[in-house]
């Protein structure tokens, strides 16, 4: 084999390695906290996030790249026990590659444990199922578990979603990748609280995550919008959270991002 061959298959190998991972959500950056909405209320949430410098090259061919790309997610919700809540995320983009386009679909349903069982913890798990084009996934059908775990304690509040998901079509199809995500936030008096977020793609379980070069990480300072008895959590009025987040590593897509989520429940 020729040097110039050689060349060209390690290329291609290389290629084929990077395209089979599955990314991190790019359009729902957030840490479920547990909270949902009471049987037969319904609520609508916009998540948007911004680009400000990331990655200029697609990683697979059809990719829009994420650099200065804005996302935004429509969420509507309804509760529908007291454990049960259902909902749905209608994606859109605005890029300067390819101008605004249809970003997916994806639906969903979040078991939390009631607040009648007095739990110490707070627990649940988000179930998803969606479709999104090529342009944002390489692999069109995939699906996500998003436990959610989290305690209180005073004014201060954790929580974390060790989410794993996988493609159900293409290459990748049932092998699934680790994403965790975490959140630790502190209630000031003004009706408020200031934290960090963390997320994480580390890659595919079957290959023993990947290489620390090539998983990507994601830390950002939040601001919430909280009641002012930070004890109470009726799951009513408004909701806000705004966050600036900076890459932790080279992998990373989004070098520097803003996002914001702005929701109302009725």
């Amino acid at each position: 084999m020729s040097l110039r061959s050689f060349a060209v298959l390690s290329s291609l190998l290389v290629a084929a390695c990077a395209g089979s991972a599955r990314a991190m959500d790019a359009f729902e950056i957030q840490v479920y906290q547990g909270e949902h909405n009471d049987p037969g209320q319904v609520s609508c949430e916009l998540h948007s996030n911004y680009t400000l410098l990331g990655q200029r090259a697609p990683t697979y061919p059809g990719e829009t790249p994420a650099n200065r790309a804005l996302r935004f997610t429509l969420e509507p919700a309804v509760g529908v026990a007291d454990w049960l809540e259902l909902g749905a995320y209608l994606q859109g983009m605005q890029s300067p590659y390819d101008g605004v386009h249809f970003a997916g679909w994806k639906l969903r349903a979040k078991f939390v444990a009631p607040l009648r069982l007095k739990l110490p913890l707070i627990l649940g798990i988000n179930v998803e199922l969606g479709r999104v084009p090529l342009r944002v996934e390489e692999a069109g059908w995939a699906n996500e578990f998003r436990p959610i775990v989290g305690v209180a304690l005073g004014r201060f509040a954790a929580t974390f979603n060790p989410i794993f998901g996988f493609a159900l079509t293409g290459k990748t199809a049932g092998k699934p990748d680790f994403e965790p995500a975490l959140k630790g936030k502190v209630h000031v008096d003004h009706g408020f609280a200031l934290g960090v977020e963390y997320y994480a793609g580390l890659g595919r379980f079957d290959r023993g995550f990947s290489p620390l070069r090539e998983q990507e990480h994601l830390l950002f300072a939040v601001f919430d919008l909280e009641p002012e008895d930070h004890a109470q959590a009726d799951g009513s009025g408004w909701e806000l959270n705004i966050g600036v987040g900076r890459a932790l590593s080279a992998a990373t897509p989004q070098t520097w991002v803003v996002k914001t989520i702005l929701g109302h429940a009725l």
